[in-house]
């Protein structure tokens, strides 16, 4: 799971430091997203270090301005869509996956995709993404505002799947409600999701 250097509870231990570096509400937000993780991990069978360490790291970079995660995005060398330029905040999950490879040594591909993709999702998610995708969604500050996130949060025990598919659909209402650009990763996610 790491580059060696540092065992899991090392890596706990220095995400956990930097999550409490974050604005309170961000950090509060943070630990709210380990709470659920947790709890899901235990309900579908997943690694709990796994889990904790996932959502300890996906929201490193959300509080950097528009501006610095782009410019970060070009000097790391992403390659940054047309729907990241016009709305760069989408840039903190796969920053956030960076900073957890570099900083902290985080070599598990899973762990490293559900940092980057819990804010869009994508086609063949596995279920660590999945968990911790539904997991932001659901934790209950955020979700007591979001009518689709309560619902997720119902059914998130039972089927990740269910619970995926209501948030997706919202966050493509939604997007379509305020004339966003869909982001091709949503819509593919969604649609696998039919498919299957």
């Amino acid at each position: 799971m790491y580059d060696g250097s540092m065992t899991v509870t090392d890596v706990r231990v220095e995400l956990e430091a930097a999550v409490a570096e974050l604005p309170a509400a961000l950090r509060d937000h943070v630990l709210r997203v380990v709470t659920e993780a947790r709890r899901l991990a235990h309900q579908h069978g997943v690694d709990e270090d796994r889990a904790v360490i996932a959502a300890l790291g996906h929201d490193l970079y959300r509080a950097h301005v528009e501006g610095k995660l782009l410019a970060e995005a070009e000097v790391a060398g992403l390659s940054v869509s047309s729907e990241e330029r016009s709305h760069p905040i989408l840039l903190h999950g796969p920053l956030g996956a960076l900073d957890m490879a570099g900083r902290f040594g985080i070599a598990d591909e899973e762990v490293l995709a559900a940092a980057r993709y819990h804010t869009n999702a994508r086609a063949g998610m596995g279920v660590l993404e999945k968990l911790i995708f539904v997991a932001d969604k659901i934790e209950p500050e955020k979700a007591r505002a979001v009518p689709a996130f309560v619902e997720a949060r119902a059914v998130a025990d039972q089927d990740l799947d269910s619970a995926l598919r209501l948030i997706l659909e919202h966050q493509i209402t939604r997007a379509l409600d305020r004339g966003w650009p869909l982001h091709p990763d949503t819509v593919a996610a969604r649609n696998e999701l039919l498919e299957g």
